[in-house]
């Protein structure tokens, strides 16, 4: 799940692959997943191509994710980011937040 991985800018990444839901009930599997990568003090690409079923629960993870990056002095980048989730993430107005940070979107 967590690995090293391309750079982004000219800091060296670790790149999380985020696959299967992200709901509720597996919140906290990918919350330790997350804040093992932010652990690792470099810039996070979460590369979203395989997840979902998506819920509140995974979007706020990834909100949360990203306010700990910026705390930490980390750039956090979405990658590959799937429909249903910029979906959710419109629905309860909270879209504007992603936006800076996603890199990819799935078409």
């Amino acid at each position: 799940m967590v690995g090293g991985g391309p750079e982004t800018g000219e800091r060296p990444a670790t790149t999380l692959v985020v696959s299967g839901p992200t709901t509720l009930v597996e919140a906290p599997r990918w919350r330790d997943a997350l804040l093992a990568a932010l652990a690792q003090g470099k810039d996070v690409r979460i590369d979203l191509a395989t997840a979902g079923p998506w819920d509140l629960a995974g979007l706020q993870l990834l909100l949360a994710a990203l306010v700990s990056g910026r705390k930490g002095g980390q750039t956090v980048r979405l990658v590959r980011v799937p429909r249903v989730l910029l979906a959710i993430a419109e629905q309860a107005g909270l879209g504007d937040r992603l936006a800076d940070a996603i890199e990819s979107r799935l078409e």
